[in-house]
């Protein structure tokens, strides 16, 4: 179903990550929300067309709710990222894969669906999971940063269709993975206790993805926390789980326990 939050007026960032040591310190509350551009690194809960441009556009029903046509987004509508964008007032963000009609003025879209923090061992042909992790999509920022502003040397066209230089410091750096490096440790049949005994590895990439950012210009920083993954009605139905193990809420409660030790 699409949803209908209210408009978000403001972004009071917190910007929360026990695991990453930055000097000088970074995570703290941003002082403003005027952020001219978004650039927005994850999985399908972000995806606005990267694994559809890479693998094929995501059939009908994606999209039918708000736009009507399938959209790159694996929902019948928006995306929180597609909400965030219009609370700024910047353009729903255009997939850094797709290079058809893609207007990265305002930002870029390094998410597809399917991807991990870890990079995966399988093709995704085997597994589901997109070969585009996070490691991978930290350094296709960094290459769009570079050539984003060699293009947009060349003027006319080419230079509306890129950011501006300062735009990188300026703008807002999302970040929505882990979900898929649970799931996958359940499909290579680990049990619970060995799927959380992953996540520290799991949190030292994602601190290092981060760090890499950073360092090529991200400043501002909206981590949004791992979805209780035992909510999900595909962990429902293809995992084992037992009727001990599910809640007052309908949810399987150990795969919730290590979306939490993701937080």
């Amino acid at each position: 179903m699409e949803a209908h939050p209210s408009r978000l007026v403001t972004l009071s960032l917190f910007i929360w990550m026990a695991s990453l040591q930055f000097s000088p310190m970074i995570l703290t509350k941003a002082s403003s929300c005027d952020f001219p551009a978004i650039f927005n690194f994850g999985d399908s809960n972000s995806d606005t067309g990267g694994l559809s441009a890479a693998l094929g556009q995501a059939p009908s029903p994606n999209g039918e709710t708000y736009f009507h046509h399938p959209a790159g987004r694996y929902s019948d509508g928006r995306l929180i990222i597609d909400f965030i964008a219009e609370s700024l007032g910047v353009p729903y963000l255009s997939a850094y894969l797709d290079s058809v009609g893609s207007n990265f003025s305002h930002g870029a879209n390094f998410a597809t669906a399917g991807s991990t923090i870890r990079p995966q061992n399988t093709t995704q042909s085997q597994s589901g999971y997109s070969p585009i992790s996070l490691n991978v999509q930290s350094v296709q920022y960094s290459d769009f940063k570079k050539r984003s502003q060699t293009v947009r040397s060349q003027g006319g066209i080419f230079e509306t269709l890129m950011p501006k230089a300062d735009y990188f410091s300026k703008a807002l750096y999302t970040i929505d993975i882990g979900q898929n490096d649970l799931t996958a440790g359940y499909k290579l049949n680990l049990t619970t206790e060995q799927v959380k005994a992953s996540v520290p590895d799991m949190l030292g990439q994602f601190s290092n993805a981060v760090k890499q950012i950073y360092a090529v210009g991200g400043r501002s920083f909206w981590i949004h926390n791992t979805g209780p993954v035992g909510c999900l009605p595909y962990s429902l139905d293809r995992f084992l789980i037992t009727a001990a193990q599910i809640d007052k809420y309908g949810c399987a409660s150990p795969f919730n326990e290590d979306s939490s030790s993701l937080l």
